[in-house]
């Protein structure tokens, strides 16, 4: 054979294939990153041009400090984080109709509400994160976000809280999301109620975008990135791979995929790709909604809202900007608002702030982007327990990472850079 041009390559530049290729130039490897955007950073993307310059994340965006393969880089390379700021109260929109209320149940429901967060920490308490879910009893949970909530006896508006809620966690629809992944979330941030809502929409941003971090990584590795070269196929021989993309083809002595789940798909595998694998690419995840941004006045500074049979599940305040108040907002549906649409945007925003003026707009089409098919990883209901336990097995000279392949936090920036880790150390002892 001709010799391998470089030890691995790395098919994807988001956070597991960043992080993949810097242990990897580390010990020394030789690797080539191939990625079919035309920058680095996977489903993250900060963006300036855009709102006046303001900064925007246009997909992945918090942290937490239980994260710990994030927090870790972070604090490697010096990457400034800060806390969100907490709200004075949240605002909570019950069909478009803003409740004057602390809590976002009368009181004659106040028993519904607190069956129901007994029946989530009890959820939550069954979950080992360091485990595979798969293996541990629990497709009872595996089932979708409505169906759970079913079957926990949730009522009222407590019931309609909750569903929403999950929704919003994993960007999913209530029929198709499941409810096992979501309470995924809980169990990682130690079975703490209040330590889920951080880990959704108030944990820590970073100061520069999401680019800092991953800028950091790639300048760390060494590796050879070769941008807007999508990969076509990967074809194994007797002891080496060869890698087609737009650029070319390459030869290695092994790959790493770290692609969404969705794109999998789309690439040509010789032998085949596992059955399972294929599967699930072709039914993809569940993360088929929205993150829109707006800048809107005669709107609470400190605005974070939560809805139920709302266009949007969440509306945040981020920060305040001349021009008015910068809004980040969630929608379970890639087809709920047209994001680009000020007036579509305005409607759904007053039905957390009444009076809101919607005067810009902002987002970025994440389900019908052909390197990514949806925003973060939530599996569909039924899909951890047929398929967890082969998304990250080698297939001969292939391997396979992303944030969908990790155990603890699956569909977070923490879970991508885990799986790099993973697979990294996979790689250098399979060589």
């Amino acid at each position: 054979m001709n010799q391998p041009q470089v030890d691995v390559v790395v098919v994807g530049a988001g956070f597991a294939g960043l992080t993949a290729a810097r242990d990897l130039g580390a010990a020394g490897r030789r690797v080539r990153v191939l990625e079919a955007r035309d920058r680095i950073g996977g489903r993250t993307w900060y963006r300036t041009d855009l709102l006046g310059g303001c900064g925007l994340e246009m997909g992945g965006t918090w942290i937490v400090p239980q994260q710990t393969f994030v927090s870790a880089e972070a604090r490697r390379y010096g990457i400034a984080i800060s806390d969100s700021e907490l709200p004075s109260r949240m605002t909570w929109s019950d069909r478009g109709t803003v409740l004057d209320s602390l809590l976002p149940v009368p009181p004659a429901e106040l028993e519904r509400l607190e069956h129901a967060v007994r029946a989530l920490l009890a959820a939550g308490a069954r979950l080992d994160v360091n485990r595979p879910l798969s293996g541990q009893g629990l497709a009872d949970l595996d089932v979708s976000i409505r169906r759970w909530a079913d079957d926990a006896g949730l009522e009222g508006n407590a019931r309609e809280l909750l569903i929403s809620w999950f929704c919003g966690c994993g960007n999913a629809s209530s029929d198709t999301g499941s409810a096992l992944d979501v309470l995924r979330w809980l169990a990682a941030m130690d079975n703490s109620l209040w330590g889920m809502v951080k880990a959704s929409v108030l944990g820590q941003t970073f100061d520069d975008g999401t680019v800092s971090l991953a800028r950091a990584l790639a300048d760390d590795g060494g590796a050879d990135i070769r941008l807007s070269c999508p990969v076509r196929s990967v074809r194994q021989e007797a002891d080496h791979v060869v890698v087609t993309s737009a650029g070319g083809a390459v030869t290695a002595r092994r790959v790493l995929i770290t692609v969404p789940l969705g794109v999998l798909q789309d690439i040509d595998f010789a032998p085949a790709l596992a059955p399972e694998k294929l599967a699930i690419s072709k039914e993809n995840h569940a993360g088929q909604g929205q993150k829109v941004w707006a800048v809107a006045r005669n709107v609470p500074e400190d605005l974070s809202g939560y809805g139920w049979g709302t266009v949007f599940d969440y509306v945040g305040a981020m920060r305040t900007l001349p021009e008015g108040v910068l809004l980040v907002c969630f929608a379970p549906g890639h087809d709920h608002v047209n994001g680009n649409d000020p007036q579509a945007v305005q409607r759904a925003v007053r039905e957390y702030a009444p009076d809101a003026e919607v005067v810009a707009t902002a987002t970025h089409d994440w389900v019908h982007d052909p390197w990514s098919r949806g925003t973060w990883t939530t599996f569909r209901a039924g899909q951890i327990t047929r398929y967890e336990a082969h998304l990250a097995v080698p297939e001969g000279l292939v391997h396979f990472a992303g944030a969908h392949t990790a155990h603890r936090w699956p569909g977070f920036i923490d879970g991508a850079i885990d799986s790099g880790r993973r697979a990294a150390a996979e790689l250098l002892e399979a060589l």
